[in-house]
């Protein structure tokens, strides 16, 4: 996600709760999910059916399976608010609302089963009493209502526009014997999911523009249009929907990227998606998908990130909206196709992005930025951040996860500006061969996967043959000097 305060710091990057361990990642035999989703634009809901085809991709029998529920985070009374308390009044300018998810039923197998809502803010679905061996699947289905509320953010709608972001039951990661039910965060991306398959059908008022996550396509029904999406190997879906929009499309190759929101935004826009992912392609290995669409939307924050998908803010000026769309793409690499846990480790996504986008400007020079003096930027407002933060516990120490920073502010400086500080600098001892080369093996290798930082620190180290595990631990515990 880019954040609007990246705008204007400067840059920004992003921390890890970097365990050295070794590097994890998925079976090919994919999770797969089936989602009928209906509109209704007077509501403001969705209706749907899903099911979903649960492999145990992991060691040991399960006898429960969990699936997050993130919109609850929306509903009156939750524990964990979706917005920072100063970001009320930008994401409700018309006054808080609430929204959320019902289930209303739950099958395994074809037959009825035991299930509950729980977690720590009543954000898990909770189903029991299974017998899952490894490598084995089974089918679940279920139904569910969404409320959307009326808010600028990645799940909401305002002004006519309708933002999907983590909207439907989604499998919950199991990793040491025990599910991951991580509390939603109001900064950062609280989110963390393996990869699966998705085919997904969506009926909205004709009239109404949907772009969504894989190929697309879309079936006029008198009153209704059903849109059809088709997406392989990757570790979310969203959607983004309005009457407003207008689809602009321009080609990356082989990619096609699209473009919704008004004329002049397309104009402005679009050629910089499509740089980016010939840039990108070129510096990193090829675009995973066969889409982007680019979509600009009522959102708090400069952008969000969702494989081929990205939401960027309509409150951005022309230029800014630039480095939104190029730091969102960066993403489809790094978060989309090469995966992490985006809330003990954020900085293998967030950090590589941000540096991406620097590494952007530099192969792209008719647009007018000047790396050096970014980064010298950078520099200067994390030195300045920190001078005035200097009696704040912890200040300088990228090793923590999303929770553990006192502002959105704080975890900005680390996980944004320290992070790309880090990462030019590791670039000047190692030299652009081996920097490059080792961006490149880490794609490569964990692209459908899911990496850790041990994963990056390996392929850096085997392209420059040094050691670098003191290098990364003193950046991430605050003791490099940077000034």
């Amino acid at each position: 996600m880019k954040k609007l305060c990246i705008a204007a710091a400067a840059v920004l990057l992003c921390l890890g709760a970097c365990a050295f361990t070794a590097c994890a990642g998925e079976e090919e035999d994919r999770t797969a999910y089936d989602i009928d989703a209906v509109f209704d634009a007077k509501t403001m809901t969705v209706t749907a059916d899903m099911s979903v085809h649960y492999v145990n991709e992991g060691e040991g029998e399960l006898n429960d399976l969990y699936f997050r529920l993130y919109p609850s985070a929306y509903r009156e009374g939750a524990n964990y608010a979706p917005v920072w308390s100063s970001d009320v009044s930008d994401a409700y300018p018309h006054g808080v609302s609430y929204g959320g998810i019902t289930i209303s039923s739950v099958t395994y197998g074809g037959e009825e089963c035991a299930w509950e809502i729980g977690g720590e803010d009543e954000d898990v679905l909770m189903i029991t009493g299974l017998s899952l061996l490894p490598g084995a699947s089974a089918d679940v289905e279920m139904s569910f209502t969404l409320d959307i509320p009326e808010t600028r953010n990645r799940f909401g709608h305002y002004d006519g526009k309708l933002n999907l972001g983590n909207w439907y039951p989604i499998a919950a990661v199991r990793e040491d014997g025990a599910w991951r039910t991580d509390p939603y965060m109001s900064y950062g991306d609280p989110f963390y999911s393996h990869t699966a398959d998705y085919d997904v059908t969506f009926s909205v008022p004709t009239g109404w523009e949907v772009a969504g996550t894989g190929s697309i396509a879309a079936a006029v029904d008198g009153e209704r249009t059903v849109y059809t999406f088709t997406a392989d190997n990757v570790r979310d879906f969203a959607i983004c929907a309005s009457e407003k929009y207008s689809c602009t499309e321009g080609k990356a190759g082989d990619v096609t990227v699209r473009f919704y929101g008004t004329a002049p935004q397309a104009e402005a826009g679009l050629p910089v998606a499509v740089d980016a992912v010939e840039t990108f392609s070129e510096l990193f290995g090829e675009y995973p998908y066969d889409t982007l669409s680019v979509v600009v939307t009522p959102f708090i924050e400069g952008g969000m990130e969702y494989p081929s998908l990205v939401m960027i803010s309509d409150s951005l000026g022309e230029e800014m909206m630039k480095e939104a769309i190029i730091h969102e793409t960066a993403h489809q690499w790094w978060y989309a196709a090469v995966g992490n846990d985006q809330i003990n480790e954020p900085w293998l996504d967030e950090g590589l992005a941000e540096y991406s986008t620097t590494l952007f400007y530099e192969h792209n020079p008719e647009y007018g930025v000047d790396i050096s003096d970014r980064v010298a930027d950078a520099m200067q407002s994390y030195v300045l951040f920190s001078e005035v933060n200097a009696d704040v516990e912890n200040m300088g120490v990228m090793d923590r996860a999303l929770g553990e920073y006192s502002t959105p502010t704080e975890y900005a400086f680390h996980a944004y500006v320290k992070g790309e500080l880090m990462l030019d600098s590791l670039r000047h001892l190692l030299g652009d061969d081996a920097f490059f080369e080792a961006l490149r093996s880490y794609y490569a290798g964990y692209s459908g996967k899911t990496a850790d930082a041990a994963c990056l620190i390996a392929e850096f180290e085997k392209s420059s043959g040094m050691s670098l595990t003191g290098y990364f631990k003193s950046w991430l515990s605050g003791a490099a000097d940077i000034n």
